[in-house]
């Protein structure tokens, strides 16, 4: 006799809200890059480490949340407007990266 896994049906959701949680250093990076821009009274030493930290973080996490929209697309397992929102997600975690990045340039970083 076979059994076979359901899935529960708020599938999509929690995938949703891990896509969300995989863009979130994204803008961290991007409110950090801005506290080191504007020299802001918090400690920059502090403030560069968690920049450093959010993008990498956030680029490994656009590219997890990039794979798990790929799959929700070829396998129809979510709602249309669900795969449209990690998608849209997705594009907004690059674009905050790539802001926070030019707001602050890392003195480090090749030119």
């Amino acid at each position: 006799m076979e059994t076979t896994a359901e899935r529960p049906e708020n599938v999509g959701h929690m995938r949703a809200g891990l896509a969300v949680l995989f863009v979130a250093p994204s803008g961290v990076a991007l409110f950090a890059s801005s506290a080191l821009a504007h020299h802001s009274r918090f400690l920059a030493s502090g403030l560069w480490f968690i920049y450093e930290i959010s993008m990498y973080v956030g680029c490994v996490g656009a590219g997890i949340t990039a794979l798990m929209t790929i799959f929700a697309v070829w396998r129809h397992e979510m709602s249309l407007g669900l795969r449209w929102f990690m998608g849209i997600l997705v594009v907004v975690g690059i674009f905050l990266l790539w802001l926070a990045g030019h707001i602050y340039r890392s003195p480090w970083a090749p030119t």
